[in-house]
């Protein structure tokens, strides 16, 4: 029998923000909207290779490197770049540091 809690588990749509800062490492704005229920947003705020690497670990869908690339080379010349939609644990979300924006 397994004792674990469950795990909750919720898809969210990733948008990532140019927010301010210099050219060649400026801070970034990510947002986390819940597609499903109540539409939750958690956010976090670091330079690109922090939210990556934040993205990264709290996906629990496989993020690849190209989608990373789009995004950035997308930051580049616009301000917002979007993940579709990948499903997060809510444990890791709030272990990484991420906080709800909603609320």
């Amino acid at each position: 029998m397994n004792n674990a809690p469950p795990t909750n588990r919720l898809f969210f749509r990733v948008h990532f923000m140019r927010i301010h800062g210099p050219e060649s490492d400026p801070i970034i704005r990510v947002l986390l909207v819940e597609t499903t229920k109540a539409q939750t947003i958690y956010e976090g705020f670091g330079t690109w290779p922090e939210c990556r690497r934040w993205v990264a670990q709290i996906s629990e869908c496989a993020i690849f490197g190209d989608q990373f690339a789009a995004v950035e080379k997308r930051l580049e010349v616009n301000q917002l770049a979007t993940i579709s939609e990948t499903q997060i644990s809510l444990g890791r979300l709030e272990a990484v540091g991420f906080r709800r924006a909603d609320s």
